[in-house]
């Protein structure tokens, strides 16, 4: 399995960190680090798996979480309110980051499918 320096730029992974800290990126104040398209992929990853833990937090009743090959999971939320569904493709690593962000998430993952370690 690849480290977090393999997959992001350290600057990105500082990013990414700070992020998941609760750091608030000015645009305005942060222009030239938003220059970055590395920092940009951090940005949209954060982005993204904050809102995939909101939605399994939202709906813990209606996920299916399926290993989709020997590195990528599929985790699918039905909203039944919405009449709809939520498909989330997830790395293994993406997957232990995404446990890091929500310790419930990873405790419901856990219980459900087993797919995050201890």
């Amino acid at each position: 399995m690849a480290t977090a320096e393999e997959k992001l730029h350290p600057t990105a992974w500082a990013v990414f960190r700070a992020l998941r800290a609760g750091v608030r990126l000015s645009r305005n104040r942060h222009f030239a680090l938003f220059q970055d398209a590395r920092v940009r992929k951090a940005l949209r990853l954060h982005r993204y798996l904050a809102s995939v833990a909101a939605d399994v937090g939202a709906h813990p009743d209606e996920l299916v979480a399926e290993r989709v090959d020997d590195a990528h999971w599929r985790l699918r939320i039905e909203v039944p309110t919405l009449h709809g569904r939520r498909v989330a493709h997830l790395t293994d690593w993406e997957l232990s980051l995404l446990a890091e962000i929500s310790p419930t998430v990873a405790e419901l993952l856990r219980s459900r499918a087993g797919i995050v370690g201890p």
